[in-house]
């Protein structure tokens, strides 16, 4: 929009006004971008809250904090095709059952853990071959909840 010179505090800063309004303003002072609260403008001067030209606050740093059931597919136990439990909780609904092909995605059940209920999904194509809970067991985290078989491959 506009390029200054600002002289704030005794120290001499390079500005670009990137968007204005009567109350917020977009600057970049030397290569670092500011949303400005302005105080007061006049056609002389602009004064600005002396908390506009600290920089922005880094980015949040990744706590750790898993991802919920929902968006990711139930851990298996390794070289297996069995699906345990992502947390402690209660079978809430079984959707599947024994000899039912089902889709990477496809939700087996539903357990309740924490007053919410979290899908537990297929992590593959497959056909459920063995379900190990019912409807209002309580399990814990890493129990065997059910088996799905990959599909056979066909040799060439």
């Amino acid at each position: 929009m506009s390029e200054h010179v600002m002289n704030i505090g005794g120290k001499e800063y390079r500005a670009e006004v990137k968007e204005l309004t009567s109350e917020r303003a977009k600057v970049v002072v030397n290569s670092v971008e500011y949303d400005v609260n302005l105080v007061s403008i006049g056609r002389k001067e602009i004064t600005i809250s002396d908390t506009a030209l600290r920089p922005p606050p880094p980015p949040p740093v990744p706590t750790g904090i898993p991802t919920p059931a929902l968006y990711r597919p139930a851990p298996m136990v390794a070289g297996q095709s069995s699906i345990v439990a992502p947390m402690p909780g209660a079978i809430f609904q079984i959707r599947v059952k024994e000899g039912d092909n089902v889709q990477a995605g496809q939700v087996l059940l539903v357990m309740e853990a924490m007053k919410m209920e979290n899908p537990v999904t297929a992590p593959f194509n497959g056909t459920v071959s063995k379900i190990h809970v019912r409807e209002g067991d309580n399990v814990g985290e890493g129990d065997l909840l059910v088996e799905v078989a990959r599909p056979k491959m066909a040799m060439l």
